[in-house]
């Protein structure tokens, strides 16, 4: 075999294992259909409803400039429940863990800190703002982190009922809502993870955050291109 042959063949052969690849990126890329991963739906299920997956009842609690913050005005954002106290033992360790997630999505309007008071009578609002305060002054965008106080016996029922955590002694316990109300990640465990508990699960949170933000994202692009279409029909 000549040396020009000899070329030949090593440039075709290069060129197939270029090539090769590069159809693989347009089939899966461009013609196929992209399925990110979902989220489950926690909580009891109602088959009977329009909706059939658990949506945590509303709620009406001042949050740390003494306004009313209710389920509906988180309506269209993605927030973690947290439930634990300025007072907490393990306030410095349950903050760090937040702080990781505040910070990351500090530019992201969406996504938002709901944290519900498990003792309303020693967390003062002075307490909740100053707190607030000092953990959201990097915060691209305000009322990204809010601290809810009010009556004692309402807070710790709407967190056992609403939220579905019944051992309000554990603070290592987080809840995920979507941008419909529903409950879509628990993070932590009977242990303090951040003390030496069975795994952390933060992580984990972070990522599932990404995974609802994406669902507002493709919700808010379809409703944007169906508003596109419907203005221009005849």
């Amino acid at each position: 075999m000549s040396t020009r042959s000899k070329w030949k063949k090593y440039i075709g052969l290069a060129g197939m294992l270029f090539l090769f690849p590069l159809l693989w990126l347009v089939f899966f890329g461009v013609l196929s259909k992209h399925k990110f991963k979902t989220l489950s739906y926690l909580g009891p299920e109602n088959t009977l409803a329009e909706d059939p997956h658990y949506r945590i009842p509303d709620f009406a609690f001042a949050d740390e400039n003494g306004n009313i913050l209710t389920r509906d005005s988180l309506l269209g954002k993605v927030w973690v429940a947290a439930c634990y106290s300025t007072s907490d033992e393990h306030i410095a360790q349950i903050t760090e863990r937040l702080l990781n997630i505040n910070f990351k999505y500090r530019n992201e309007p969406d996504i938002a800190i709901v944290v519900f008071s498990t003792r309303c009578e020693s967390d003062t609002p002075e307490s909740a703002k100053a707190y607030i305060a000092q953990n959201t002054q990097y915060n691209s965008f305000g009322n990204k982190w809010k601290y809810l106080t009010g009556n004692q016996d309402a807070m710790q029922a709407y967190i056992r009922n609403g939220l579905l955590i019944q051992d309000l002694s554990n603070e290592a316990i987080f809840k995920l809502i979507d941008a419909d109300g529903h409950i879509r990640g628990e993070y932590g465990n009977t242990e303090y993870h951040f003390l030496g508990g069975a795994g952390d699960s933060i992580p984990g949170m972070v990522q599932d955050i990404a995974l609802l933000k994406k669902e507002i994202d493709i919700r808010r692009y379809n409703e944007r291109k169906a508003k596109e279409a419907a203005t221009t029909q005849p």
